[in-house]
């Protein structure tokens, strides 16, 4: 305060700490392979999102984060793992090998040796000359349909167009002209001389070069004077600029790739409103439809990435303190061994993130060819053995059960909840496994059907047999806590300081107790929790306060047991 030297008086507000809003639970982080990577972590949420931003492939490759969503998680965090390549196959347009050309590359929109597991069949459909003039497509994923487009032809810009109809519609693969894999846009500037589509010729190294696609001047648009300039980046990017009396509308860093949400034709067909796309196609009409195939075809080439890409996405989900909960969407292909490893990074990442004061639990599960051999599932939770693991059978169902605890309060336990499991089937144990998978040796998170209950989570538990919901109470506790710490970083260390802290803590953890997340012992002697704050005169001299806190989170009732007397 400035000393007065007119005599008069000098006042001086200073304000309290404000207290945290409440700390966030049920943030979901997920990691696996996605259509469209990226190099920071994307938040979702909802499915719509997950295709938008992720591109459609990310649904079949991470259908974890979709089961998530649609059990009521808040948000959720995707970490891009990155490397491998997509599978591909080759459709031709005769089974001639003498004169058969290449007439449809499908091409699996999302990395990954699953894409092996996927094959490709063509049903013709002739005309009354018998010559095939739509086909129908089916993929299938090991013996299953998982998607069939029928009555399709290849004619750009009608929408039963063989490669616009998989390209907007597939979850699975994109369909490229063999004759335009990889192709580039000539760079030059294209007039309009009048309604005639001006073609876009695609960049070769010698001979011809074929038109790529047309430029067509959009409805109501003079063409006089109309002219669209292209040109190609290094990186591969292409800019579009149109022009008429001056610069109108520009495009930068679109792309040929249509797995791509930048990619030239749609972008410009979307937004663009002087101009619009023809696509052409590198073979002649009469010879651009694949022919039938004798039996499905299967695709090749699909490389995963390896097990230190899943380490650094999952190293990314640090950069969001707010996650909670975490799980990896796990290729099928992986092995018993390579699953657990990446179980087991998740694990360390949430001890690692405990140690942090920013705690979170680890979600996985068994594998399709554990889930019926009991021996293995004790290896795996062996493996694992810790309270900030949740282990789920059947295989797949992490996600459901994650998204289910996300959206719960923290107090509240999974124990009889009913995830929603969509195109999962749930686990079918016996009885007796059922006594050892969920005893002290297994302690497994079995979702399974029971009679007058539906399909339940049978005991909320982790790998140490200990309530889900009691660690999510004691993480809470840590965040509120944390929360409410750092805001006194930097003030003095006097009494009414630490006073100040206590109190913020005490209203805190009131609100809690009457939350029923912390609960009194129940003879009622012992409080929900205790908290002292203090500093010794090292402390002090050191800046350090010192904080003691101890609570009793609420525990969920498990078991019933009832003593009956009759009497006569």
């Amino acid at each position: 305060m400035p000393t007065l030297v007119v005599p008069g008086v000098s006042v001086e507000a200073r304000f309290d700490v404000l207290p945290p809003l409440p700390a966030s639970s049920g943030v979901i982080g997920a990691v696996g392979i996605v259509d469209r990577p990226t190099t920071d972590l994307v938040g979702v949420t909802k499915a719509s999102e997950v295709r938008t931003l992720l591109g459609p492939g990310t649904e079949t490759t991470m259908p974890e984060v979709i089961h998530a969503l649609a059990n009521g998680a808040r948000e959720v965090m995707v970490a891009s793992v990155e490397g491998g390549s997509p599978a591909s196959v080759t459709l031709f347009n005769s089974t001639n090998p003498a004169d058969r050309r290449a007439a449809v590359l499908l091409r699996c929109r999302s990395n990954g040796a699953w894409g092996s597991q996927l094959r490709a069949e063509v049903r013709g459909i002739a005309n009354s000359a018998g010559q095939i003039v739509r086909a129908t497509l089916r993929l299938l994923l090991g013996s299953r349909v998982v998607e069939q487009f029928t009555d399709l032809q290849v004619a750009p810009g009608m929408p039963d167009d063989l490669f616009d109809t998989l390209n907007r519609r597939s979850r699975y693969v994109i369909a490229i002209d063999p004759g335009f894999d990889n192709a580039m846009p000539q760079e030059n500037t294209y007039p309009f001389a009048g309604d005639t589509p001006v073609p876009v010729r695609q960049v070769v190294a010698a001979g011809e070069a074929p038109t790529l696609f047309s430029l067509v001047p959009a409805d109501g648009v003079d063409p006089i004077g109309l002219s669209v300039r292209i040109d190609t980046d290094p990186d591969g990017t292409i800019d579009v600029r149109v022009f008429q009396g001056g610069l109108q509308e520009e495009f930068t860093n679109l792309s040929m790739n249509p797995d791509s949400a930048s990619y030239l034709p749609y972008v410009l067909l979307a937004q663009s409103r002087f101009v619009f796309v023809q696509l052409a196609n590198s073979l002649p009409a009469a010879q651009a439809l694949p022919v039938a195939t004798s039996q499905p075809e299967p695709f090749t080439g699909g490389t995963s990435p390896d097990l230190a890409a899943y380490q650094d996405a999952i190293n990314l989900l640090a950069d969001d303190p707010r996650i909670s909960l975490i799980f990896a969407s796990v290729e099928p292909t992986r092995t018993n061994a390579e699953v657990r490893q990446i179980h087991q990074a998740l694990l360390g990442h949430a001890v690692d993130m405990a140690n942090r004061a920013a705690p979170c639990i680890a979600f996985g599960s068994v594998t399709a060819n554990e889930q019926g051999d009991l021996g293995r599932v004790r290896d795996h939770a062996a493996a694992l053995r810790n309270r900030r693991f949740v282990l789920v059978s059947p295989a797949g169902a992490e996600g459901a059960v994650a998204g289910m605890v996300g959206q719960m309060r923290p107090q509240d336990s999974p124990t009889f909840k009913g995830p929603q499991l969509l195109d999962l089937a749930p686990a079918t144990y016996r009885e007796s496994e059922l006594n050892r998978l969920l005893g002290p040796d297994f302690n497994l998170c079995v979702v399974e059907t029971r009679a007058g209950h539906g399909t339940v989570v049978l005991k909320g538990i982790d790998l140490t047999g200990d309530q889900i919901s009691v660690t999510r109470v004691a993480d809470l506790c840590i965040r509120e806590s944390k929360a409410i710490s750092e805001n006194f970083i930097g003030q003095l260390n006097t009494e009414d300081a630490r006073a100040a802290l206590r109190q913020q803590i005490l209203a805190t953890f009131t609100r809690l107790e009457r939350e029923n997340a912390l609960v009194r012992s129940t003879d009622g002697k012992d409080p929900a929790f205790i908290v002292d704050v203090y500093s010794t005169q090292l402390d002090f001299a050191q800046g350090i306060v010192r904080v003691d806190i101890a609570v009793r989170p609420v525990r969920a009732i498990d078991y019933v047991y009832a003593t009956i007397r009759v009497k006569n």
